[in-house]
């Protein structure tokens, strides 16, 4: 198989990246191997087996932790808000701000609910949902400390394994370039592609699925002149494509960067002593156990009892000596330090209490429901906050706002939603410890109409409660069409209930009119008869 200046170029970083690499492996070897395996292991070979699997099981608790308060189930974890600029420009028409805010919402739901759809388009990609990916993402960022996540042109989320993929970044950690590997089946490619990368394609069509893998190396350069990523690929030491990106695919996200650093490193490493020594620990409380759990029985030379006699049912009779009413001639070896078990224990057990807070083990389990309430979101990203010692809101960032800006990009190329002019827009995570969720903007909004409230019904009667219900459902994120009524079906219905008022009061005069003139007959009748 050739080899093109791409895949040179992969295995010259691979190669700067060692210890890196290795740390990674390490920290994988100790808590999940499977998110890292060693060098050259193939699915025939046994994984590096732990004696304890307490931080496999704190990775899966913040796993879950991380997954609910960045992606909640039934909420967005994204807003689209019109840029500074704009939004507090006193020349700017507050009616269409209103109106661009309202679309803006629109565009939100239309995303996440895209962003959430398992699309396979009739190909056999796995079926795995958004937060599925998302969840190995996690996995792969807390034990290696760095991954890099891709987003197809089919709205579809990939996660690249640590070794393969290589960047470089500079003294401020903004990414120059990155470049992956994959294994592909060639076939699967366009077939001008195929023409270039292969000599002889037919000939593939004869070779076994395993025999035609090759590696499909790509190359995204962050070019500073046209302010664009210039994507390559190469297979076969051959170049099948190029092509520019506004918005990257590809994004990396580092658990905690170095300063100066190329790649993160991740809450294994920052406890990289409590998890090994947790690990040998257990390995030695293991060995004492069996070695306490082990009797034998021995014999004296002189004893008269046979080694087949200590096998016999409860209550059988054996020939053996006798003194003070024990048996002298038997005894049972058995190890005598209890002592030494119990100071392990207690290391054993300090480091897992160190490592329970840690890794959140200790705080209370997350909720079995499907749809967690914003209440406990907050609470959960605050303890992240604080557990994961401040790494929490860059990640939130990281992983977030470059997902919401590349699944926009898309959604407008594709003209599922209308492009918005550049520069005025502004996307917000809103899973962070400073905006954990629109329910803080309607609490604002409350207090305000509380305040005023107080301050009499003059007050009151200058706020535009047309425009108040509006943000107030907008911020609720519920869009119902046809829930709230436009000001054409106000006035139409109070048009009507004033119409029918009118006649209701027309009927009741016209009532009252006929009783009149009939008393009035009746009263000339009765006069009638007595003159």
């Amino acid at each position: 198989m050739k080899e093109g200046r791409i895949a040179e170029a992969f295995g010259a970083e691979d190669s700067l990246r060692t210890e890196s690499l290795e740390s990674a492996r390490h920290c994988a070897a100790l808590s999940k191997p499977h998110i890292l395996p060693p060098e050259g292991w193939d699915e025939g070979e046994s994984l590096p087996q732990t004696f304890s699997a307490l931080a496999s099981r704190g990775i899966t608790n913040l796993e879950g932790r991380l997954l609910l308060a960045l992606f909640p189930v039934g909420q967005a974890f994204f807003k689209l808000k019109p840029a500074a600029k704009f939004k507090y420009d006193p020349e700017i028409n507050s009616e269409l701000l209103q109106d661009f805010e309202n679309k803006l919402a629109i565009h939100e739901m239309v995303m996440l609910a895209k962003l959430e759809q398992d699309d396979h388009g009739g190909s056999n990609a796995r079926r795995a949902g958004f937060r599925s990916r998302m969840r190995t993402a996690l996995s792969q960022l807390l034990v290696t400390g760095d991954v890099l996540i891709q987003m197809t042109d089919a709205y579809q989320i990939r996660v690249h394994r640590r070794d393969n993929y290589v960047q470089r970044r500079d003294t401020g950690g903004d990414v120059l370039y990155m470049i992956t590997r994959e294994q592909i089946d060639p076939l699967s490619m366009a077939p001008e592609m195929l023409e270039i990368s292969h000599p002889d394609p037919e000939a593939l069509h004869e070779m076994s699925v395993y025999d035609r893998m090759t590696d499909l190396y790509t190359r995204i350069d962050w070019n500073p002149v046209t302010k664009t990523w210039v994507i390559t690929q190469e297979c076969n030491g051959q170049q099948i494509v190029e092509s520019e990106e506004k918005v990257t695919p590809y994004f990396t996200v580092p658990y905690s960067l170095p300063p100066g650093g190329q790649y993160g490193r991740g809450i294994i490493e920052d406890n990289l002593g409590d998890v090994r020594s947790m690990n040998e620990l257990t390995e030695r409380l293991l060995d004492f156990a069996a070695i306490s759990s082990k009797h034998l029985f021995a014999l004296d030379y002189s004893s008269q009892v046979r080694p087949q006699d200590l096998t016999l049912p409860t209550g059988s009779v054996i020939q053996a000596k006798v003194q003070g009413g024990q048996v002298s001639d038997v005894g049972i070896l058995r190890t005598d330090r209890a002592g030494d078990f119990n100071v392990v224990q207690t290391v054993r057990e300090s480091l897992r209490r160190d490592l329970s807070a840690a890794m959140l083990m200790e705080a209370e389990q997350l909720p079995t429901y499907e749809r967690a309430s914003r209440l406990h979101v907050e609470r959960v990203a605050m303890e992240l906050e604080g557990a994961l010692g401040g790494v929490y809101a860059p990640i939130a960032d990281a992983l977030q706002i470059p997902l919401v800006e590349r699944l926009m990009h898309l959604l407008e190329r594709d003209g599922t939603l209308p492009p918005l002019p550049d520069d005025t827009v502004e996307v917000e995570a809103v899973t962070g410890i400073s905006a954990l969720s629109r329910e803080g903007d309607q609490q604002k909004l409350m207090q305000l109409l509380q305040s005023l409230s107080q301050m009499g019904p003059d007050m009151l009667g200058r706020i535009d409660r047309g425009l108040l219900l509006e943000i107030m459902v907008r911020h609720s994120g519920v869009y119902e069409p046809g829930l709230v009524k436009s000001d054409e079906q106000v006035q139409e219905e109070q048009a009507a209930a004033a119409q029918q008022q009118q006649q209701q009061m027309m009927a009741e005069q016209l009532t009252a009119a006929g009783g009149q003139m009939v008393q009035q007959a009746a009263s000339q009748s009765v006069e009638a008869m007595n003159g």
